[in-house]
């Protein structure tokens, strides 16, 4: 199974596949390579470059943690009531012998 030739035949066999750029193209990449470097960004694209990604950032956290406190207040339940503790179980008082249940 180790066939110590694979790899140069398959250089060999590739070889045709290679690009292999004329001068005119490598003056062309090597300009462009030159014009990157030496360009540099103005204040404005720097800071849109650093602003843009930052603001998206918290505002898809500010829409996630307003849709969870939505959410968490939704599912609570509203015990804390009045009503609702009165619905819940009757009460009972006693005035002079007599009880009287008050419910609803």
């Amino acid at each position: 199974m180790n066939d110590d030739r694979f790899f140069e035949r398959l250089r060999d066999d590739a070889g045709p596949l290679r690009y292999e750029p004329d001068d005119v193209a490598l003056t062309r990449i090597a300009a462009r390579v030159r014009e990157r470097i030496a360009a540099q960004p103005s204040v404005e694209s720097f800071l849109a470059r650093w602003f843009r990604p930052l603001a998206m950032s918290l505002t898809a956290l500010a829409l996630a943690a307003t849709l969870g406190v939505q959410w968490y207040e939704r599912s609570q339940q509203q015990t804390a009531t009045l009503e609702a503790a009165m619905k819940a179980d009757p009460v009972e008082i006693s005035v002079d012998g007599n009880t009287y249940t008050l419910s609803r």
